[in-house]
């Protein structure tokens, strides 16, 4: 790995989607939700030290979480924890990685990973991330890492590709599609030209801060007027340039618009394990398609439930089917697997409530 490499671990969501196990409390990333015995940014972290040193990884995470990040991770120098005062998507927080790296190394380049993904491979995942550092020293431009799609899946981003030859490894991106509705991700997955946004970024710091300069201009200046980067006014710098940002991602902001973009076709195992429905299908399933996380869940006469419940809980599910069962902090979650969307403004309902 070149060593002007760094990679920027993104841990600032929610994941309101998982709820109650995900939650405002502790997120989807600090949490455990696969029963690995490891949360997904511990995994995340361990996967990538294998070839970035720890004071070149940095984690942009919520000012909230910042504390656990470091209970999670201790080896991350508290320098490297750059903490966000306000939720603003992930234009901001890869802009304010981006200027912070290339404050200290100039020529620096960017691997800029989310935190809370389930990969299968980690040999071939490492080694993709190696070719696209490789790739982007050579030729420059934004590269992004894309999955072949297995389904019409509606609860992914889609990258579309110039080329149709499924045998380049890395091709020129024609358009980015967020999440489509059923009839168009029916349409992509059969036209074999889209992949599924990985949301997974390789660029150097000077390219991707270009981009910024031409897409993103007022975030730009925001971050250049009496910029106080890794000096000891940071925090009140950063507390004023994020209560200026928009929010809005770094697809629609930079990706979508930019005249330099790349796709590197993964081949490593992936899931964003961004919904129950994705969940049920990485776990184990009994012969009636139920998933659960413990062994003192009876399932009796029941078929394509999903229970995830403390493992200290005795459950029984009598007679039903298509259900998500979720217990965390005494929140009960029973809801019909049709109503997933819905999932997501549950947490908002008993804050409301209070």
């Amino acid at each position: 790995m070149n060593p002007n490499s760094y990679c920027v671990i993104m841990a600032g969501g929610i994941g309101n989607r998982f709820w109650p196990v995900s939650n405002q409390r502790c997120p989807k990333q600090f949490s455990d939700i696969l029963h690995t015995g490891k949360s997904f940014i511990r995994q995340t972290y361990e996967r990538i030290a294998q070839i970035f040193p720890n004071n070149h990884i940095f984690v942009v995470t919520g000012e909230e979480y910042g504390d656990i990040t470091k209970k999670q991770l201790p080896e991350i120098p508290d320098s490297n924890i750059l903490k966000e005062p306000y939720v603003r998507n992930t234009a901001t927080c890869i802009a304010y990685a981006a200027y912070k790296i290339h404050g200290i190394n100039p020529d620096a380049y960017m691997v800029t990973i989310p935190s809370d993904h389930f990969i299968t491979n980690d040999a071939a995942y490492l080694k993709d991330l190696q070719e696209g550092v490789s790739f982007v020293e050579q030729k420059g431009g934004l590269l992004t890492i894309g999955i072949t799609p297995t389904r019409a899946e509606t609860q992914y981003g889609y990258i579309q590709v110039k080329s149709k030859d499924n045998t380049q490894k890395i091709s020129t991106v024609k358009t980015f599609t967020e999440k489509p509705n059923a009839e168009l991700a029916q349409m992509f997955f059969d036209s074999d030209e889209f992949l599924w946004n990985a949301g997974i970024f390789i660029w150097s710091a000077r390219d991707i801060i270009q981009e910024f300069k031409t897409h993103m201009f007022d975030l730009h200046i925001l971050f250049n007027t009496d910029c106080k980067l890794n000096t000891a006014g940071e925090p009140n710098f950063i507390r004023n340039v994020y209560g200026q940002c928009h929010n809005i991602s770094i697809d629609v902001g930079i990706m979508e618009k930019s005249q330099h973009v790349y796709v590197l076709k993964g081949n490593f195992g992936w899931s964003d394990v961004g919904t129950w429905h994705a969940f049920h299908a990485l776990c184990p399933k009994d012969e009636f398609n139920n998933v659960s996380n413990s062994d003192k869940v009876i399932l009796n006469d029941a078929q394509n439930c999903i229970v995830n419940v403390p493992a200290r809980k005795n459950v029984i599910v009598q007679g039903v089917e298509n259900l998500i069962i979720a217990e965390k902090d005494n929140y009960l979650m029973i809801c019909h697997r049709k109503d997933e969307d819905k999932i997501k403004r549950f947490e908002k309902t008993f804050r409301l409530k209070k």
